[in-house]
């Protein structure tokens, strides 16, 4: 391994003394000192160049809220000397301050296609020649009203899982919002809406972000909220229901054997302990009119959402007619 090392460096000493090695060298320094030179007398040439620039409103006061929001940014194309689009806008991050002061009036931020010409001159230099621009002009609406609060709407399609239910309604974790306009159209607005929610097979109490449907002319803040879906698991349970007679004439009772039946249903785990549920199970006196037997069907009319699969364990019961 020594050997070979010395042997590398043996053959590098020859190489840079010989006179091949001056040569190369000599002129790989002319071809650097050319570029160089090229590169000076390139920059002192007109070039066009394309910068984005960053826009910035100044001196705003706490009590202005914009009702869209000002660009962030401008596309500007510039035609200047090489040093001088080298040193705007590669040295340098092109940003135009305005004053908020200069531009609004009466609830409007306003600037013509002079005025951003200026602006942007300012920074850029005043010898560079603005070609084109993504903004020929601005106006922005803004507000200095404290805002109105209003109700937020959810606006959901979602359902559970096999096994599972959704027990109560999809809430909005931020209930109220605030709104800005320009004039007077929060006065026609009570209440904002979300985008459709719509989600399935849920398996797990979730959150999800929502925005907010626009409303032209209107700034809603925040314009994006969290809306809560509440799911639980279905857990089996029994109960004992008391009959209740339908279509009973005046002066008539009808007397049942058994009084109560057996109901089966599911219910979310959070109802699991509840002593009763409103459910109400029925029988038709007018059914005893078109039977010549002792029984008479019986069915449940009705029932609380949160039971699911209600069934019963018999489907009639025995009657006695009982005339006062």
């Amino acid at each position: 391994m020594g050997k070979r090392l010395d042997n590398i460096r043996s053959q590098w000493l020859r190489i840079r003394t010989s006179a091949q090695f001056h040569n190369a060298l000599m002129f790989l320094i002319f071809v650097a000192i050319a570029a160089v030179f090229w590169f000076i007398i390139a920059l002192n040439d007109s070039i066009t160049e394309t910068f984005r620039v960053r826009l910035i409103i100044q001196n705003v006061p706490d009590s202005v809220t914009f009702i869209t929001d000002p660009p962030a940014d401008i596309h500007v194309t510039v035609r200047d000397k090489g040093t001088n689009i080298l040193r705007s806008g590669v040295i340098k991050h092109p940003t135009v301050s305005v004053n908020f002061q200069d531009y609004a009036r009466d609830g409007i931020f306003r600037m013509t296609q002079a005025d951003l010409s200026s602006e942007l001159k300012s920074d850029l230099g005043g010898a560079a020649t603005i070609t084109a621009a993504s903004l020929d002009s601005l106006r922005i609406y803004y507000s200095v009203a404290p805002g109105k609060r209003v109700p937020v709407i959810v606006q959901s399609e979602v359902s559970a899982a096999s096994g599972y239910i959704i027990p109560g309604r999809v809430v909005p974790l931020t209930r109220q919002v605030k709104i800005y306009s320009w004039k007077d159209e929060v006065d026609t607005v009570h209440a904002v809406r979300t985008q459709m929610l719509v989600r399935s097979d849920l398996s797990q109490t979730s959150v999800f972000d929502v925005k907010l449907v626009p409303i032209p002319h209107v700034r809603i803040v925040p314009s994006q909220i969290q809306v809560r879906v509440p799911v639980e698991p279905l857990v089996h349970k029994e109960a004992f229901v008391n009959v209740e007679v339908e279509n009973l004439p005046q002066g008539e009772s009808l007397l049942l054997f058994p009084g109560k039946v057996p109901v089966s249903f599911y219910v979310p785990m959070s109802h699991f302990n509840d002593e009763s549920f409103p459910m109400h199970v029925v029988a038709d006196f007018n059914e005893t009119r078109t039977t010549s037997g002792s029984r008479i069907s019986v069915r449940v009319r009705d029932h609380a959402d949160v039971l699911v699969n209600v069934e019963l364990k018999t489907d009639s019961v025995e009657y006695t007619l009982v005339k006062h």
